[in-house]
């Protein structure tokens, strides 16, 4: 595994020289998805936290299970880029009161 250091913006103020044990840095994006349970045909609208060559955090207000498959569609704002289309499988999910953070493993792109 490879560390790299990055700064890191909390609440409390920039942290510089992090150590990042991960194999791609995380990016912070604010854009909409959509994305639709594996085998369904009905899509849903979810707001991206960050997203990595590996991953991608992003914000529903449905419930939805580790394990559980999606494919998404992500459309960044104002980009001349097309749109990435993946499949993802749930890795970890959690309520914070108000909507669910899904956090994904890109497991590949269409």
């Amino acid at each position: 595994m490879v560390y790299k250091t990055c700064s890191v913006e909390t609440q409390y103020g920039t942290m510089n020289n992090i150590a990042e044990k991960r194999d791609f840095l995380r990016m912070a994006i604010d854009c909409q998805l959509s994305y639709s349970k594996k085998g369904e045909k009905q899509s849903l609208e979810g707001h991206v936290v960050n997203l990595s060559s590996k991953g991608i955090l992003f914000t529903a207000t449905e419930k939805f299970e580790v394990g559980d498959q999606l494919d998404i569609i992500l459309t960044p704002a104002n980009s001349p880029k097309a749109p990435m289309e993946a499949s993802v499988v749930i890795v970890r999910a959690s309520y914070n009161g108000s909507v669910y953070e899904l956090a994904c493993e890109i497991t590949g792109n269409k």
